[in-house]
C-alpha cells in the first residue's frame, strides 16, 4: 500500500487527473463525470474568484445575498485556497496558485501570531474570540504553507509551516490542549479538540524535513486521540461530549495515514471503527446531521453541506486501504447530496439573479441564512475531483461492483 500525504489535493494521493474521462458507469451512479468537472470549473472560475478581494489579496469571509455584502476576509483563507491549488495541479493556471498564494501571506500578516516575544508564535486566531488561538486552524495553515512549498520550493512557507508546527507542540506540551486564550494567558483544556488535522500535519513536516521528531509527535497526539473514542466508535470532540461534522473527516484519514507510518493496527482499527459509525448514521439523503451528543441525541436539525464530501474524501481513503465497498457507497451517497446544494442555474434556488450566488454552495441546509463561504465550496469541488480520480484508478472489477450494489439502488429509488 502507497504511502498516502496529504489531501489537498488528489495528486497528494498519487491520482492522476482524469479531465477528459467519462464512463457510463458514471451516469448509472447519477455522478456524470463531465458534468461534475463543468460544476467544478464553473464553480472554481465563476464563484470562487468572485470571493477573491483582489485588492486586499484575501478571500471574504462569506456572502450574504440578502444584503449583497462580502463581510471581511478570515479563517475562511485557511482552506479555501486548497481548492485553487487543487485546480492548479488540475489544470496548471498558474494564476490560481498566485491567489494561493496572496491569500496564505494575508493569513500570516493578520491573524498568525507572529512578534518575535509571542510564547505561542505561530499560532493562528479565532476570528469569533481574537483572543484565542486555536490548534484546528494552527494545523490548517501548516497544511497550507507545506502544499504551497511543496509546488513552489519557496522557503518562506516552509519556515512558516515550521514555526506554526512548534505551536501545535506547545499544545502537546500542555495536555494536548486545543487553544491558547491570550486573555486568561493560559491553555484551555476544553474546545475543539481537532487531533486529526494536527496529525496530518505534523505527519506533513515529517514527510518533508525528514527530522524524525515530527513523526515521533505525530504518534503522541494519535494516541492522545485513540483516548477520545467512545464505546460507540464515534469521537464526540467538542467538549467531549458532542460530535460535529466538521471535525471528523481528518481524525479519519490521520489515523490512517500513522497506521501506514507505525504498522500499528490500533490506529487503523480505530479509523475503521470511526468510518463505520459514519456508515451507519449517514441519512437516506447522504448527508450527516451536523451535531449530536454524546447520548446520541441530535443538537442541530441542520446539516454543514461542506462536511459531506469533506467526510466522503474519508470514506474514499479508508476503502484505499481496506477495499471494502461499503466506503465507496457511502462516499458515493455523500456525494450525489453535495449535488443537491449547489445553486447551479437550472437548480431552483433562491438568488440566482445574484451573481454571487450562481455556481456556489450553500453553507447551510436548511438554507438558514442563505450565505455562502469559500471554505464550503473547497470541500465540494476537491470532494468530486478526488472521487473522479480515484473512480478512474480503480479496477474495472471494483467499479462494476459499485455500479451493481449502488446504481441498483438509485435506480430503484427513481421508480419510487
Amino acid at each position: 500500500m502507497d504511502q498516502l500525504r496529504m489531501s489537498v489535493s488528489p495528486l497528494d494521493w498519487g491520482l492522476e487527473p482524469s479531465v477528459g474521462k467519462n464512463s457510463d458507469k458514471l451516469k448509472l451512479l447519477g455522478l456524470d463525470s463531465e458534468e461534475l468537472e463543468s460544476r467544478c470549473r464553473h464553480n472554481t472560475y465563476e464563484w470562487l474568484c468572485r470571493q477573491f478581494n483582489y485588492e486586499v489579496g484575501a478571500f471574504h469571509g462569506y456572502y450574504d445575498p440578502r444584503t449583497k455584502e462580502l463581510h471581511e476576509p478570515q479563517t475562511a483563507n485557511l482552506i479555501a485556497p486548497w481548492q485553487l491549488i487543487a485546480a492548479f495541479d488540475r489544470y496548471q493556471d498558474g494564476n490560481l496558485l498566485d491567489m494561493a498564494k496572496r491569500a496564505a501571506n494575508w493569513i500570516e500578516n493578520n491573524i498568525v501570531d507572529n512578534h518575535p516575544m509571542s510564547l505561542v508564535l505561530g499560532g493562528v486566531r479565532d476570528n469569533v474570540k481574537p483572543t484565542q488561538l486555536w490548534t484546528k486552524y494552527t494545523a490548517d495553515y501548516v497544511i497550507l504553507n507545506l502544499t504551497l512549498y511543496d509546488r513552489t520550493g519557496e522557503e518562506v512557507y516552509l519556515t512558516r509551516a515550521v514555526q506554526s508546527g512548534k505551536f501545535l507542540l506547545q499544545a502537546q506540551n500542555h495536555d494536548f490542549a486545543p487553544k491558547y486564550d491570550h486573555w486568561f494567558e493560559l491553555w484551555m483544556k476544553k474546545g475543539w479538540q481537532s487531533f486529526g488535522r494536527i496529525i496530518v500535519a505534523m505527519l506533513a513536516l515529517y514527510d518533508i524535513t525528514q527530522e524524525d521528531p515530527w513523526l515521533e509527535w505525530a504518534i503522541k497526539w494519535a494516541e492522545y486521540g485513540l483516548s477520545l473514542q467512545a464505546e460507540d466508535g464515534c469521537f464526540y470532540l467538542i467538549n467531549d461530549n458532542y460530535y460535529n461534522s466538521d471535525i471528523a473527516a481528518d481524525e479519519i484519514r490521520a489515523l490512517v495515514r500513522v497506521s501506514q507510518r507505525t504498522e500499528r493496527p490500533e490506529f487503523l482499527e480505530s479509523a475503521i471503527r470511526f468510518a463505520d459509525w459514519h456508515v451507519t448514521h449517514q441519512r437516506p439523503n447522504g448527508s450527516w446531521w451536523l451535531g449530536i451528543d454524546r447520548y446520541g441525541t441530535k443538537v442541530s436539525d441542520y446539516v454543514g453541506p461542506g462536511d459531506i464530501p469533506n467526510i466522503a474524501i474519508a470514506l474514499l481513503m479508508v476503502h484505499r486501504v481496506t477495499n471494502d465497498i461499503k466506503y465507496l457507497v457511502s462516499a458515493v451517497r455523500a456525494l450525489r447530496y453535495s449535488l443537491t446544494v449547489q445553486a447551479t442555474p437550472d437548480s431552483g434556488a433562491p438568488y440566482l439573479d445574484d451573481p454571487n450566488i450562481v455556481w456556489g454552495f450553500w453553507s447551510w441546509d436548511p438554507y438558514y441564512d442563505y450565505t455562502m463561504s469559500s471554505d464550503q465550496s473547497t470541500h465540494h469541488v476537491r470532494g468530486f475531483w478526488f472521487f473522479l480520480d480515484y473512480f478512474f484508478s480503480l479496477s474495472t472489477r471494483v467499479q462494476n461492483q459499485l455500479v451493481k450494489l449502488e446504481g441498483q439502488t438509485l435506480k430503484a429509488a427513481s421508480c419510487e
